[in-house]
């Protein structure tokens, strides 16, 4: 399997099988609308708990426009009892897809028994799929890790379970929770799962994916049939672009990595006003790494109190190394 356009998720159609995940805190609404100049497929909000949604009226994390479809939305919980409810919400919202959260390796969310935790106990897995895919009309999938550690490698059995139960897809991020984020995603693992779906389910590739080798790496090793990429395109949101005009044979268009930071922050400001500082340093981590002389621009945007001394910044910096 490689890059694949006209791509269908159950009855959900995709200009192609490039993915963007759902990463806490970093897919917010103003980098949802920066990531859409460059990215035609498929990508979430980021993830939000059941209860938390059944109890809410509306909520920021799940805030897009019609022209950010087709979306997805990721629910996270261990309650069977809540996720029918939250389910039919997130449908009724108008959502493309509902994704379930069974990886999060972030010790606040696995301590109430939720994203990676559920690995711990297959079964409950099962349960909270089957009341989702039952709520609801649009496609279902689930993420996973390999496992809890490297003792408990539960990826196989997830994959039977997600097709026993009649999920569309499931997404295999190459780790076990344990590992975090720490060393290399074995992608051979995930070979192992497409094995063992065949082709009653989509099996996506997750981990490690940065540059256009590296997804056509993914492809090659694991015969996945797309894959979803999340830190990869936090420091280059252009990525799936990339890899859809390499594979298409298009020019890839010349870009400016300046530009494309001042229009976040002109969505952040439209959204954030005087807090858009803030929203700011997080994201500038990632997006200005491998600049030379790039540490004196990165403490200066992490100091900055206004939105405008960042700017100022920005505009002073060389970018010429680009």
């Amino acid at each position: 399997m490689s890059f694949k356009k006209d791509f269908k998720i159950g009855n959900l159609k995709l200009s192609h099988n490039i993915i963007y995940a759902p990463l806490a805190e970093y897919t917010d609404f103003s980098y949802r609308r920066l990531l859409r100049n460059f990215h035609t497929g498929l990508m979430f909000c980021e993830m939000i708990k059941m209860e938390a949604l059944i109890r809410e009226k509306s909520t920021k994390l799940l805030e897009y426009t019609k022209d950010m479809k087709p979306i997805g939305a990721q629910l996270l919980g261990a309650n069977p009892n809540v996720a029918q409810d939250a389910a039919k919400k997130l449908e009724d919202l108008g959502f493309d897809i509902i994704d379930f959260n069974s990886g999060c390796p972030v010790p606040k969310v696995v301590k109430d028994g939720s994203g990676a935790a559920m690995l711990k106990n297959p079964k409950l897995i099962f349960d909270v799929l089957e009341k989702i895919i039952k709520a609801v009309n649009i496609p279902v999938s689930i993420k996973i890790r390999l496992g809890w550690d490297d003792n408990s490698i539960v990826a196989k059995e997830i994959v039977r379970i997600a097709k026993d139960v009649g999920c569309s897809m499931i997404t295999i991020h190459g780790r076990t929770k344990k590992q975090g984020y720490s060393g290399r995603a074995n992608w051979q693992a995930i070979k192992e799962c497409k094995e063992v779906a065949k082709n009653d389910i989509l099996v996506i590739g997750n981990g490690d994916l940065y540059c256009i080798d590296d997804v056509n790496s993914m492809f090659d090793l694991t015969q996945a049939d797309g894959v979803m990429i999340a830190r990869g395109m936090l420091s280059s949101p252009w990525l799936s672009m990339g890899v859809e005009n390499c594979f298409t044979k298009k020019k890839q268009p010349k870009i400016l990595r300046k530009e494309v930071l001042l229009k976040y922050i002109s969505y952040l400001i439209e959204e954030k006003r005087e807090k858009a500082v803030f929203d700011l340093r997080r994201i500038s981590g990632w997006f200005l790494r491998g600049f030379k002389d790039i540490k004196y621009l990165r403490v200066g945007i992490n100091a900055a109190t206004h939105i405008d001394e960042a700017i100022k910044l920005i505009n002073r910096f060389n970018w010429e190394e680009e």
